[in-house]
Order: C-alpha cells, then structure tokens, then sequence
C-alpha cells in the first residue's frame, strides 16, 4: 500500500466511524434529555455525551480530513503516515474507555482513557505541526491552522487535567481549566481551523475571491486577542477576581467581534462567487454560519449581562446549552456535514483511481438517485438544531437522530 492509498484508506475509516458515533449521540440524548435540566459544570451524564459527540464526530472527521486537505490546501506532505493507523485505533478505544468511564462514574476508566486519548491526539497533533514546518509561503490560511493547531494542544492539556482530577482528587480551579478547555477546543481549535480552511476551499469549490488583506488580517488578530484574553484571565482566578472578570468580558467581546467578522467576510466572499448555483455543501455552509452568528451574539450579550442576574435567572441553564449546542451542532456540525459532501465523494473516487488508474470520477454521481434525500436530510438538522434552540430536546433529539441515520445510509451508499 502506497502513502497516497493509505492516506485515503484511513481517511475515509475517520469519516466513516465519525457517520456511526454521530447517530449514538443524538440516541443517548433523547434517552437522557432529562440530564439538561441540570447544571452543565461536572455534570458526567452530559460530559460523557458531549465527548461522544465533540471526539466522535468532530474530532474524527477533522482528523481524517486533515490527512488529505493540509496536503492539497496547504501543499505539504503529512510528516509521519505510518502513524495514522495506529492514532486511529488508540484514539477510538480510548475514547471509549473515556466515555463509559465518565458516563457511569468510573475513576479509572477516566483517567485511563483521558490519558490514552491525550496520548493519542497529541501525537497527531505532533505530526500536523511537524508537517506544518514545510510550507514555503505562509499566508493566512497557513497561519489560522497553526494556531488552531497550537490551541489544540493547551485544550489537550487542560482536557489531561481535568480527567485526571477526576480520579486522583486534585481538585484545583476545575471550573476556570474546564472553561480553558472549552474556549480552547471550539474557539481556538475547531473554530479556527474551519475559519483558515475555509479561506482555502471557497475558492476551489466556489470559485470565490480571496479575502482581502484587511479584512482578515483584522478578522484573525481580533479573534485569537479574544482567545488569549480569555486563557489570561484564568491566571487571575481567585487572587484577583476583578481582574479576572475583567479580562474575561474583554475577551469575551474580542472572540465575538471577530467571529461576527467572519461571518460578514463569509458572506461577502459567497454573494460574490462565480460558481452562482447552490449546492447541498452551500445550504449547509449557509446554515452553519447563520448559527454562527446567533451564537456569537448570544456569547455575547452572556458576556456583557452581569453575573449576579444570570444566576438569578431560573432558565439560565437552558440558555447556556441552547448556546452549547448551536455553537457545536449548529454551527461546527453543519459546516462538516456539508463539507462531508465534497470530501466523501473526492476520496472515493481518488480511491478508486488508484485502483484503476482510470474512470478516476466515475463514482463523483454515483449518489444521483438519491440526490433529493440529501436536501431531505439538510431539513431535518435545520428543524432539529431549531428545535433545540427552543429547548424541546426529546423532540430535536429523535429528528437529529433521524437525520444521522439517513445521512449515514446517504454517505456509505457513495461508496457501494
């Protein structure tokens, strides 16, 4: 087996296990819909779905999608690929360990898969870097997946910590290193890393212009000032509270600012693209970035309420969660679902190029006859995230659930 072929194997293996954990999740939560009426923080019913979810689905199609889009996107090879199969097997048993651990309360189980999970996502994480040494020309593409890279590893950090605490007792600042993990695992990792790929793949797929130098040279400084001024603040924790709070709603409004800048650089670049017509990928890159949007605004005016009437408000819980869950499912889901669109269909045929050395895109249509489930499917998230958005999580659960399911029958279908 080549590099090329083992790179699309493993690729599409990440894809494919990333299509199963999703449906498991939006299960266990309509079973456990109940677990969102309490509070979020050390809450293991939810940390255990959440996990499933954010390592499963997230995590494991970034993974797989990496091994061949930093190549095309950024033209470099990938450092070690012998080690894409062995970090596969490790992360998805760990993360198993991890996720029965925390969800029946398990002490070594959580260490032991928090560990392991660490072990093995710094290790690719290690390699991206690595890889990132051979570009020639830096831009800002370059530079947002180097620093998504780098919060990837302080959100690994954290996430170490706080498995660890867990079953040793340690106990420190939990709250301010669970929300480190939180701002450095969407905002600084996912966030960023879709915002500089982004900037790469509009252009390939929709023929769109660059953005221009100030827009986002402005779009990242902002952005990771946002990012950092919300790290530096957990220094401040309990020595100096004003400070803290302080430095805490500056980043706040910094990490709004900037991801609402995207989101007007997005659509700026989109209105203005050759390639007019919409596809299933545009309808869910539209969607995810109108959920972007309100969940940036409502980071926002979280941020700037004054904590004693948050705590008073009977229904902040649900606020929090709605927030939670646009941000992770609205935005982050729908944007790597639409993207699974390009991506599934390139690989399968680059898989049977190397098969064949010939009829390369032959299965690019091959889901023709069921072109119109597709945009069936697009719906259902689209009611789903909605629906929860309302708080009817049994109801938004059972549709996601749907949804999974049929877009798991869609995907694999590509490949029969």
């Amino acid at each position: 087996m080549n590099s090329t072929d083992s790179s699309i194997n493993i690729s599409l293996r990440h894809i494919k296990t990333a299509l199963i954990f999703l449906p498991v999740f939006f299960a266990l939560m309509f079973f456990d819909s109940k677990n969102f009426n309490s509070y979020f923080f050390m809450n293991v019913k939810v940390i255990a779905l959440v996990h499933i979810y954010t390592l499963g689905f997230l995590m494991m199609i970034i993974m797989g999608a990496s091994y061949m889009l930093l190549p095309v996107a950024l033209g470099v090879k990938i450092a070690y690929e012998k080690l894409f199969f062995p970090v596969y097997y490790a992360f998805v048993l760990s993360l198993l360990l991890f996720v029965i651990g925390m969800y029946y309360i398990i002490g070594p189980l959580i260490a032991l898969g928090g560990l392991f999970l660490f072990v093995s996502v710094l290790i690719y994480n290690v390699n991206m870097l690595l890889s990132l040494r051979k570009i020639r020309k830096w831009d800002y593409s370059a530079a947002g997946i180097a620093f998504a890279y780098f919060y990837l590893f302080i959100g690994l950090l954290a996430g170490l910590y706080l498995a660890l605490s867990l079953y040793f007792g340690i106990g420190f600042n939990l709250f301010d290193i669970l929300k480190d993990h939180i701002y450095s695992m969407f905002a600084g990792f996912t966030a960023m890393l879709f915002i500089a790929v982004s900037y790469r793949l509009l252009p390939m797929f929709y023929m769109t212009k660059t953005p221009e130098s100030l827009y986002w040279k402005s779009d990242f400084v902002v952005t990771n000032a946002g990012i950092i001024t919300i790290f530096a603040s957990s220094i401040f924790a309990g020595s100096a509270p004003v400070v803290e709070a302080y430095l805490n709603e500056t980043g706040g409004l910094l990490l709004g600012t900037g991801i609402l800048l995207y989101c007007f650089i997005f659509f700026n670049l989109m209105i203005k693209r050759l390639k007019k017509k919409l596809d299933i990928t545009a309808f869910y890159l539209f969607g995810a970035i109108i959920f972007l949007i309100f969940s940036a605004v409502t980071g926002l005016l979280l941020t700037i309420a004054p904590q004693t009437e948050l705590d008073s408000y009977s229904g902040i819980n649900g606020i929090y969660y709605s927030f939670g869950f646009l941000a992770l499912f609205g935005f982050a889901g729908m944007a790597i679902i639409g993207f699974s669109y390009k991506i599934f269909p390139f690989l399968i045929s680059l898989k049977i190029f190397e098969k064949t050395k010939k009829g390369a895109y032959g299965k690019l249509f091959s889901d023709e006859k069921t072109k119109y489930l597709k945009y069936l499917i697009f719906a259902l998230f689209l009611s789903g995230t909605i629906l929860w958005i309302f708080y009817l999580i049994k109801i938004a659960a059972f549709i996601l659930f749907i949804s999974s399911v049929l877009l798991l029958f869609q995907i694999f279908s590509m490949e029969w």
